[in-house]
């Protein structure tokens, strides 16, 4: 019997006509098609494609095969696309993203649907985005840096967070406006490598000589406490009685960190489970 994955591949490449396509479209290396191809060629002993300057094309026997199998693997994957997502919403997030602004959404959704799992992916936006748009996860939670959102994407506004500077209320920096000068020679705590913030700060003081050291959120507000360095943390994210507790205070700059979009990312799939969540999340942030 032949399996199941090598005509989907098949009637992907069919449609595709090309090796590359299909390899975005299957999320699968370039080798691993050619190679299944050859195996499926083998097994039924015929020719399915020719190599052409721009991709390839159906021989007869091919065109005779995707004709006989383009419907039944159309629905087929129908079925496992349903199937595979309908007890699983797999979320693009970070855990303060999740856990602080989203967390009652997420709560509401789980009291009302317990049968649904929610995976959360906590991964770099631009990794989250990637497996977002080839629908390895079903919604990204996250900041909008960029006006453009990538091709297959749609982004649905909710709001807007703050990045800042924060120090110590007894430090001198709290009067000052912060510039690429003289934050030199400073050191700066920042978050972990996944969150967009960090990201944002780096781009932000790239070819500057300033010295970011990665750390996070509860460790930042207590060296900050300390009067020893400088943080930069997303506000939203720290409690109100942290603030108060260990001296927290805003400091400006000019350097463009500040008020930036929240909001979700979503691809072109939609299902039940997806759309409950999306509509729990809109009511959570007044969205119509």
């Amino acid at each position: 019997m032949i399996d199941f994955e090598l005509y989907r591949i098949f009637v992907a490449v069919a449609e595709e006509e090309n090796i590359t396509k299909a390899s975005n479209k299957l999320n699968i290396s370039q080798p691993a098609i050619t190679k299944q191809i050859k195996n499926l060629e083998n097994q039924l002993s015929i020719k399915l494609f020719e190599r052409k300057s721009k991709g390839v094309a159906l021989t007869k026997e091919g065109k005779h095969l995707y004709e006989k199998l383009k419907n039944p693997i159309e629905e087929l994957n129908r079925i496992d696309s349903q199937v595979g997502k309908e007890k699983f919403i797999n979320i693009g997030t970070h855990n303060h993203m999740g856990g602080l602004i989203f967390g009652q959404a997420i709560n509401q959704y789980t009291l009302k649907y317990p049968d649904v799992n929610l995976n959360l992916v906590c991964e770099e936006i631009d990794e989250l985005l990637k497996k977002l748009k080839n629908k390895k996860i079903d919604i990204v939670f996250a900041k909008k840096y960029n006006e453009e959102v990538p091709n297959g994407l749609s982004f649905v506004k909710l709001g807007y967070m703050h990045e800042v500077f924060i120090a110590n209320k007894q430090s001198e920096i709290v009067n000052q406006t912060l510039t690429l000068d003289n934050l030199k020679g400073k050191q700066i705590y920042i978050p972990r490598e996944y969150e967009q913030t960090t990201k944002r700060i780096k781009e932000l003081t790239q070819n500057a000589n300033i010295n970011l050291k990665q750390s996070n959120y509860r460790s930042i507000v207590r060296l900050v406490n300390q009067g020893m360095v400088i943080g930069v943390v997303t506000s939203e994210y720290l409690y109100d009685w942290e603030w108060e507790q260990f001296n927290l205070m805003e400091v400006k700059n000019n350097i463009g960190l500040g008020e930036v979009e929240f909001g979700i990312y979503l691809n072109s799939s939609n299902f039940k489970e997806l759309n409950r969540l999306v509509n729990i999340i809109k009511e959570n942030f007044k969205i119509l």
